[in-house]
């Protein structure tokens, strides 16, 4: 399953580098612009977190924690705010899910400029 990750973000133009951790998968897009990804393939577990300066400015997970959000347990942080998330735990297709919506944040917030 992290081929196909690994795989999806290499296709990205906007990903500089890829970096294989024992847990994760981290794609840079700057020196203060990254994607950590962790995925459990025996629990179907996902964390995408977009990292910029060192803090969590765009995720999605399904830890099941959020019980109000109608699409418990996935869901989707976008900096302190908690949206639904379409996410069903298909990594191969929410990968790519995560990398458009990714390239339309980081034009719209200008995140990475610096």
């Amino acid at each position: 399953m992290c081929s196909k990750i690994i795989e999806a973000l290499s296709s990205d133009p906007l990903v500089i580098k890829i970096v294989s951790f024992d847990t994760k998968i981290r794609a840079h897009y700057t020196e203060n612009l990254f994607l950590d990804i962790f995925y459990n393939e025996e629990t179907n577990r996902y964390d995408f977190a977009l990292i910029y300066n060192d803090k969590r400015v765009l995720g999605w997970d399904n830890a099941p924690h959020h019980r109000q959000v109608s699409t418990h347990p996935h869901h989707k942080h976008e900096f302190e705010v908690l949206y639904e998330s379409d996410f069903k735990g298909d990594i191969t297709s929410d990968i790519h899910k995560v990398l458009t919506y990714i390239k339309i944040f980081i034009k719209q917030h200008r995140i990475g400029e610096d």
